[in-house]
C-alpha cells in the first residue's frame, strides 16, 4: 500500500494507515502549531489547529516539491534523523517521487491526532494526508506526520507518498 521505496522512517512506519483513523479521542498535545513553542490550547483540536497544521505542512512540502530534500530533512524531527540519514532520506525521496513529474496542485484532505505510531516512542502526533496532482496527470496521496519534541516543538517526523 504505501510505497516501500520510500523507507522514510524504517520498517517500522511503513504499515501505517493514518488515512483511515479519525482525530483521536484523546487530549491534544499542547502545542498546536508545528515549529512553534508549546502555548496552552483547548481540550480537543479546532479548525484553526488544522489549519496551522496544514499550512507548515504545505511549506515543508513546498520544499521536496523545490528539490530541497536535504531542507527538508535538515528541519525534521531527532527522530526521523535518527532513522534515517540524510543521504538516504535524500535518495528515497527523490527516487520515490521522480515518477510523479512536477508538483500542480495539494488538497487537504485529512487531519487526525494520535498518542502513539508502530514502532515509534508514544507522544503526541498530528497526522495530515493530502491529496496531490502532479504535472504528468499522476494523482497521489501524501501523508505527513507531526512529532511533538523537545521544548514542546513540533517538528516533521516523517512522510509517505502512495
Amino acid at each position: 500500500m504505501i510505497i516501500r521505496a520510500l523507507l522514510v522512517l524504517a520498517a517500522a512506519w511503513l504499515p501505517l494507515q493514518v488515512a483511515a483513523q479519525p482525530a483521536a479521542p484523546a487530549p491534544p498535545p499542547a502545542a498546536v502549531v508545528p515549529g512553534a513553542p508549546a502555548t496552552d490550547t483547548p481540550a480537543q483540536p479546532t479548525p484553526r489547529d488544522d489549519k496551522e497544521t496544514i499550512e507548515a505542512s504545505t511549506k515543508w512540502l513546498a520544499l521536496l516539491d523545490s528539490g530541497k530534500t536535504g531542507a527538508a530533512w535538515d528541519v525534521g524531527s531527532p527522530y526521523l534523523k535518527s532513522v534515517v540519514t540524510r543521504e538516504k532520506w535524500i535518495d528515497g525521496i527523490t527516487s520515490v517521487r521522480k515518477p510523479f513529474g512536477a508538483f500542480v496542485k495539494r488538497t487537504p484532505t485529512k487531519f487526525a491526532r494520535s498518542h502513539s505510531m508502530p514502532g515509534a516512542p508514544d507522544g503526541d502526533y498530528s497526522i495530515i494526508e493530502f491529496d496531490t496532482e502532479f504535472a504528468n496527470g499522476k494523482r497521489a496521496s501524501e501523508h505527513i506526520i507531526w512529532m511533538l519534541g523537545e521544548r514542546e516543538v513540533w517538528s516533521v517526523s516523517g512522510y509517505f507518498i502512495r
